[in-house]
């Protein structure tokens, strides 16, 4: 594929006509939403659930996932590399070549039709379609002609008040303070979208709110499932600590600092997402050994914090 003014322009000359990225409330969304047309000819943009569903419908579940440069292992930069084996076992068990370290260099075609990949080491992925993921931008464009400060989205308080304050921003876009953890973050997430204009209102209103909640997440992959509560900055922890069995796929990861919990995931283990969220917030050290004890019970670590063992 070459860029071109048009667009992209396959090898065998047939070309995918440019896109501006299209505005959805606080972010832009990169040119994935090809029209019919553009969809039959094997390039599919991968935008949300019904796309997704789509594909699924009419595609067999093998295939080739390209990583980003200097990443060896998926989700890497969120999980680490202790727990992001397993997801990387997870996909290489159904059929999944990954590749990291490389970059798409051209997309080939024959008679207006997607036929494979090159990729920049030389080698060559033979497809029947080619699936493409662009990821979402913040759209600060209003904010920044409006003179707000903006900085990996729109900078807001605790409140969720921007620079101005009469002006608020919820949502993808913004990048709020958090109360617990003392920092600036931004969660492309469902829940702050549902959650953080409830806060922004009654802050309008007056009322002495401050957006708090500890950022979540979920996926389903393949037979696996897993909840994500808490945050932690790529290597922003000391060590990781496991409550289950990995070999089953049935186990609570725990990323710790100084023996205190800042995040908690359960895989393919149900309703224990309330006891990992007061363990975050708690913010007390607890007994590593204790916490990988399946026979104790979560709760009973807030009861007897390390300092007490």
């Amino acid at each position: 594929m070459r860029q071109t003014g048009q667009g992209q322009e396959l090898a065998a000359g047939s070309r995918i006509a440019a896109q501006q990225p299209e505005e959805r409330g606080g972010h832009r969304r990169g040119p994935g939403g090809l029209d019919a047309a553009q969809r039959h000819a094997g390039v599919f943009g991968l935008d949300d659930d019904a796309d997704a569903f789509r594909l699924q419908a009419g595609l067999e579940p093998v295939g080739d996932l390209l990583g980003e440069p200097l990443l060896q292992l998926p989700l890497l930069r969120v999980l680490g590399p202790e727990v992001s084996r397993v997801f990387a076992e997870l996909h290489t068990g159904h059929g999944v070549d990954l590749r990291f370290g490389v970059q798409v260099a051209e997309i080939t075609g024959n008679g207006g039709r997607a036929n494979g990949v090159l990729l920049t080491d030389g080698s060559r992925i033979g497809a029947d379609a080619v699936v493409v993921g662009i990821g979402i931008t913040p759209n600060v464009r209003l904010a920044d002609a409006a003179g707000l400060q903006v900085d990996n989205g729109i900078v807001v308080d605790a409140h969720l008040r921007t620079s101005d304050p009469y002006i608020y921003a919820a949502g993808d876009v913004a990048n709020a303070f958090h109360p617990l953890l003392g920092k600036h973050i931004r969660v492309e997430h469902w829940a702050n979208a549902v959650n953080q204009p409830q806060d922004a209102a009654k802050a309008m209103l007056g009322q002495d709110v401050a957006y708090d909640r500890v950022p979540y997440f979920f996926t389903d992959q393949y037979d696996l499932g897993m909840e994500y509560t808490g945050y932690v900055e790529p290597g922003g922890y000391d060590e990781v600590v496991f409550r289950g069995r990995r070999d089953t796929r049935e186990f609570i990861a725990f990323w710790l600092a100084e023996g205190r919990v800042l995040a908690g995931m359960n895989v393919n283990v149900w309703d224990v997402t309330d006891p990992i969220r007061d363990l975050v917030t708690s913010r007390r050290p607890v007994d590593a050994t204790r916490l990988a004890d399946s026979d104790v019970p979560l709760t009973d670590l807030l009861d007897r914090p390390a300092s007490a063992v």
